[in-house]
Parts: structure tokens; C-alpha cells; sequence
């Protein structure tokens, strides 16, 4: 009995042997009098402790069995030990059939001593903005460098995660933070028909160049009316009519950096119990692990619209998200790249190629494309051009057989009176010289 139920019975108690009134009790019991008189007739039928709750001692309805309790301990600590709450909780009905809330999952773990390994912040002060009101509008893009597969390999893993409603459009992992990475989001983007219209990320040197560093411009470049060079990044988006848009602080782009969090969290405890252990089975996990996420934390967006560009056929968009150099025809229609020399073909789908001496064109090259030429409008591969490797040759000197010294013999320091220890002199004469002299030398 509760301490606050003894004072009830023993107020009752005082009303039941007239050392109260009806009203003192009331005013007690913080009760109406009507309520107090209910009491004591309750009481004076079946004793004081009738006017406490009948539930008392009685297991409550909503509450799980106590064989059920021990088993969610029990599984939490043999295969779920490290995982957040809330993660638990969403395994424990995925994978076991044990369906519980968050709060009834806290609560049992708790009570066993268990808590949450996921620490509470308090978070920084910023100044928050607006997100944007359509899907498709804008998508946040960064990367995050964590031990993902738990072997020690800290792998970097590339995302884009849409504004308006914390959708994951990508995910890939790299060995580093690339170029290559970001185009491989793109291409997921641009085949599931989620192209953005505009992309927020940080000032990675994968996006723009460093000011202090500034590139020079080409002049074609400077006639197109580019201020300063870009990044093949960024000209690839500018070219797909997607704007760029960099972040001045990570709290700008808070919606990925929240995403980080959270897949530090919960996505590599997931590969580890799938037995992913290897660069290509996580990016194929992560395929399918981007619509179990979106199910569970997309939110709605303020307008239903979606401003999703179209997509663009894959050859053409692999071939915009490749890197771009500028090569110069020689005039045989040839050019070097990479120490190989190149030419192009008479031909591309029996149209001749409009080329002559000392034209500029593209040399676009990626793991997907491997090497391919863009020249007024055309895209093709190259020739390759096999040339003769020159050969160097020595002249041997007519050398006696005498005077032929083997392999093995050491050589000898010529002697005292050897022409080559004399002083050279020199063949003219000098001021102060005698002619005589020297002739008679000579």
C-alpha cells in the first residue's frame, strides 16, 4: 500500500468513527462531498480498504507477458547489444515477430539494467531555414568517411537525400570521397527519375575549386562567360541544366548530416548482421536498404507537386559525368593522350568526320565510357595508333684483337711518363710568350 492510499483508508476511518465530518473529509481528500459520502457508504458495507482500487495487485491489461519480457531482454543482449531503441525495436518485429512499442522496449531494458547507448546533446544553437516546399526541388549531397563494414577499412559513403521530405535518393560507397562517387549518385538519381533541380553541398574540391588556387581559363571557357574554372563536377551539372549551390556551414546541409547519424548508427549494424563484409556486396545491400529507409523516416512534403527533372538517356549522361580534357589535331589528324597516340576514324555511322589540323576536341574518359572523342556534336572512340619503336644503335669501333682487354681484367693507371700526365699546353701563344719558344715546344 502506497502512502497515499494509507492516508485514505485511515481518513475514512476517522469519517466511519464520527472524529471527522463529512465535509472536513472532503476537503482532505480533496474529494466533492458527494464523492466522500460514496466512500464511507462503500466502507461502512465492506470495510476501509474497499475505497481503494480495485486493480491493486492485478496484472494491467496492456502489459506484455512476463515470458515475453525475458525473451526481449534476453535477445537484446545476446544479438542486439549496442543497437539504440528505437533501432531494437523496429528488428525485434522485422526479424523475431515481436511486435512492442518504443516506450514498452525502453522500459523493459531499463528495468534490466540496459540503457541506451546512443548519448543525448544538447544540440548547438543555429539559425535554421526554410525547407524547400517541393519535392525534387533540391537535393543535400556530402559524404561521410566511418568504419561501415566493421573491419577497419573506413570506407567513404556517398549520398544525396532530397530537402523537402529527408528522401534518400543514393547511396554508394567508395574507397575515398571521388569524383567518380558523386557521378555514380547521379546515375542512381537519373534512373529511378530523381534528378533534382538544384544540389546543396560543401565546398569539397570535388565541386569548386579552391580561390586561393584559382585556375586559369581557356578561351573558350572565358567566350562562354565563365568567370573562373570549374570542376568537371560542376560542369557536368551544368551542362545536365542542374544548378550548384555551395554551403557555408555543415548546418546549412543539416538534413544529410542528420542522415550520417543515423546510418552510422543503424546502417552498419545492418550489413554487419547480414554477413556484408565486402566494397561490392555493401553497394549492392545499399540498393535495396534506400527504400526500407524511405518507408520509414520520408516525411510529406508542404506542396504534393514534384519537381523532378527528366531523365536523360544513360549513354549520353555517362558521357556527361565523365572527365573532360581538351585535346589539338596534328596534321595527321592525330592526338596524344595518356603517352598513346590517337587518331580518329574516317568515319562515324557513314558520315565522314569534318576534322582538319590543329582542331580542338574532347577526350572524355571514366570507368564506364572508357575513352571516347566529342567533336561537333559527335561522340566516338578513337584509334589507336600503332607506331614503330625506334631503335637505338651503337657503332662499334674497329677494335685489334691485341688490344682487346676481357671482360675480367682489371684496368691500369697509365704510367709517370705518359703524353697524358704532361700539362697541356696551349695551342696558341699567349702575351709574354716567345714565339721561338713556342714553336720550338710545338
Amino acid at each position: 500500500m502506497s502512502k497515499q492510499d494509507a492516508r485514505k483508508v485511515t481518513i475514512i476511518e476517522e469519517l466511519l468513527a464520527h472524529r471527522l465530518s463529512n465535509a472536513q473529509a472532503a476537503k482532505l481528500l480533496d474529494l466533492s462531498l458527494r464523492q466522500v459520502q460514496r466512500l464511507k457508504a462503500e466502507a461502512a458495507a465492506h470495510g476501509a480498504l474497499a475505497v481503494l482500487h480495485k486493480s491493486r495487485g492485478k496484472r494491467p491489461a496492456n502489459s506484455i507477458d512476463p515470458v515475453l519480457a525475458q525473451t526481449l531482454v534476453k535477445t537484446y543482449r545476446s544479438t542486439l547489444s549496442g543497437y539504440n531503441f528505437c533501432h531494437a525495436t523496429d528488428i525485434l518485429a522485422e526479424e523475431y515477430g515481436l511486435y512492442f512499442s518504443v516506450s514498452t522496449v525502453s522500459r523493459y531494458l531499463k528495468a534490466a539494467g540496459i540503457r541506451s547507448p546512443k548519448a543525448k546533446r544538447r544540440p548547438k544553437k543555429h539559425r535554421s531555414r526554410d525547407a524547400r516546399p517541393c519535392e525534387g526541388e533540391m537535393a543535400q549531397m556530402d559524404a561521410s568517411k566511418f568504419d561501415w563494414l566493421g573491419n577497419g577499412s573506413y570506407l567513404h559513403l556517398h549520398g544525396a537525400v532530397d530537402d523537402a521530405t529527408g528522401r534518400v535518393l543514393a547511396l554508394h560507397l567508395e574507397q575515398e570521397e571521388t569524383f567518380e562517387g558523386y557521378c555514380e549518385l547521379m546515375f542512381q538519381m537519373n534512373q529511378e527519375g530523381h534528378l533534382p533541380r538544384e544540389i546543396y553541398t560543401d565546398a569539397r574540391t570535388v565541386f569548386v575549386y579552391n580561390s586561393k588556387k584559382k585556375q586559369d581559363l581557356t578561351i573558350a571557357e572565358e567566350l562562354s562567360g565563365i568567370t573562373e574554372k570549374q570542376t568537371q563536377f560542376a560542369r557536368a551539372l551544368r551542362e545536365s541544366g542542374i544548378l550548384l549551390i555551395i554551403a557555408g556551414s555543415a548546418q546549412a546541409k543539416g538534413g544529410i548530416e542528420r542522415l550520417w547519424g543515423t546510418l552510422q548508427d543503424r546502417l552498419a549494424k545492418d550489413m554487419r548482421r547480414h554477413g556484408v563484409s565486402t566494397l561490392e556486396q555493401a553497394n549492392t545491400f545499399l540498393r535495396a536498404y534506400i527504400p526500407y529507409y524511405n518507408r520509414k523516416f520520408t516525411v510529406q512534403a508542404a506542396q504534393p507537386q514534384k519537381l523532378y527533372l527528366p531523365s536523360q538517356k544513360p549513354a549520353d549522361f555517362r558521357l556527361v559525368f565523365s572527365r573532360h580534357e581538351p585535346r589539338q589535331l596534328d596534321n595527321g589528324l592525330s592526338f596524344s593522350f595518356k603517352s598513346q597516340k590517337c587518331r580518329l576514324p574516317r568515319s562515324v555511322n557513314d558520315m565522314k568526320i569534318p576534322a582538319s589540323p590543329h582542331d580542338i576536341l574532347t577526350v572524355a574518359t571514366s570507368r564506364h565510357i572508357g575513352i571516347q572523342v566529342i567533336f561537333k556534336g559527335l561522340s566516338f572512340a578513337p584509334e589507336l595508333l600503332v607506331t614503330q619503336p625506334k631503335s637505338i644503335i651503337t657503332p662499334q669501333a674497329a677494335v685489334s684483337n691485341d688490344c682487346k682487354q676481357s671482360a675480367g681484367a682489371v684496368p691500369r693507371p697509365p704510367a709517370a711518363n705518359h703524353p697524358w700526365r704532361k700539362p697541356a699546353c696551349s695551342p696558341y701563344p699567349v702575351k709574354g710568350d716567345n714565339f721561338v719558344d713556342y714553336l720550338h715546344q710545338r
